[in-house]
């Protein structure tokens, strides 16, 4: 299985979060989705962007509600730790 790139994970997430916050449709939605499916320089900073856009309160809403996901997913944060065993119990 190939393992996800951090990048990705961060915008997917940012995708979900904000078509709860906002709306599926909203610019912030599909430009993170939009990063997603179409990795590139130009599509992170879209992303960037429409993000910076938002109204203070609504980026903290986002940006709070995307760390959360991230911090509680305790699958990610394992694959992304140096040296890390594979399979198996770590303990």
């Amino acid at each position: 299985m190939l393992k996800e790139d951090s990048t990705q994970i961060f915008f997917a997430a940012l995708a979900q979060v904000s078509s709860k916050i906002t709306e599926p449709e909203s610019a912030l939605t599909l430009a993170a989705h939009d990063a997603t499916q179409n990795p590139s320089p130009a599509a992170f900073v879209r992303a960037q962007e429409e993000l910076a856009r938002l109204s203070d309160d609504v980026r903290d809403q986002i940006l709070g509600g995307v760390h959360a996901r991230l911090r509680n997913d305790i699958g990610l944060i394992w694959e992304n730790l140096p040296n890390a065993p594979t399979s198996g119990r770590p303990n």
